[in-house]
């Protein structure tokens, strides 16, 4: 959440590592252990058939076979708790908890509105075969020049009509994010108290929070669920869902519903 963003999100990359880090561990001292079982049978030693020690010995090499399938299978975990928190390290999606999202998001469209603009200006460049107007674009180079007049497949020049239209759909969208933040920020943190559930508009944490006096029925729960809600500890047993209008609407509509359905048992 907002107010504390970038401690949730450096929290998570930690327990990643460690949980790799765990479980690279737990891979080696298994495979270790699977070795120092395996050396104490003779190299190219056969399963002596008939013998009283076939069965213990068909045991033991099972015990090892499953021994170095358990550090395989705790390795690749390992790989995988490393990638993810790679993943979270390297993620440059703006994400609506973060406190700065609104200057990163402002940012970008601005990014993406001038490269809307470069790329329908060197269009008209590419038609009329102007490149000395090309070269005087904003970051306008020859290599770019190149690749936009020379052919594809397709006979065609110049940036592609699904790069414009993939653009400004992303502006549409950058857009729409920023109003929605922006009317968010308008808001002040209010609560109501509705047949006993407290309802909070909590604008420092970007939640719309509902705390009932007690656990609510299952179908409460499920209706929750169902419109995104989750159930939080660490904010006290909110139930919770970022804030909008229908999940303000849908907080207030429970809250309501949770009287009717207690009252009536």
């Amino acid at each position: 959440m907002k107010h504390n963003y970038e401690e949730r999100r450096q929290n998570r990359i930690d327990y990643a590592k460690e949980k790799a880090a765990k479980l690279q561990k737990e891979s080696n001292q298994l495979y270790n252990h699977a070795q120092k079982m395996a050396s104490v049978i003779p190299m190219g030693q056969p399963i002596l058939v008939g013998h009283h020690s076939e069965k213990w010995d068909r045991n033991y090499r099972g015990k090892i076979h499953n021994t170095f399938g358990k550090a395989v299978a705790a390795g690749d975990k390992a790989d995988y708790y490393e990638n993810k928190a790679a993943t979270i390290e390297s993620n440059d999606a703006i994400s609506s908890d973060d406190p700065l999202a609104l200057d990163k998001l402002r940012k970008k469209l601005a990014l993406l509105e001038s490269t809307q603009e470069f790329m329908k200006s060197a269009n008209k460049c590419v038609k009329s075969g102007n490149k000395v107007a090309f070269m005087k674009l904003p970051h306008a180079t020859e290599k770019i020049w190149i690749e936009i007049t020379t052919p594809d497949f397709l006979k065609r020049v110049g940036f592609p009509d699904y790069s414009l239209k993939n653009n400004n759909a992303n502006i549409r969208s950058v857009k729409h994010r920023i109003a929605k933040l922006e009317s968010i920020e308008q808001l002040a943190t209010s609560e109501k108290i509705i047949n006993g559930v407290r309802v909070v508009i909590n604008t420092e944490a970007n939640r719309v929070q509902l705390f009932f006096p007690q656990i609510p029925p299952e179908d409460i729960r499920k209706r929750l669920r169902d419109r995104g809600f989750r159930f939080s500890r660490s904010e006290g047993n909110a139930w919770q869902q970022f804030i909008s209008n229908s999940a303000v609407g849908h907080a207030y509509m429970v809250a309501g519903l949770y009287q009717a359905e207690s009252s009536a048992k």
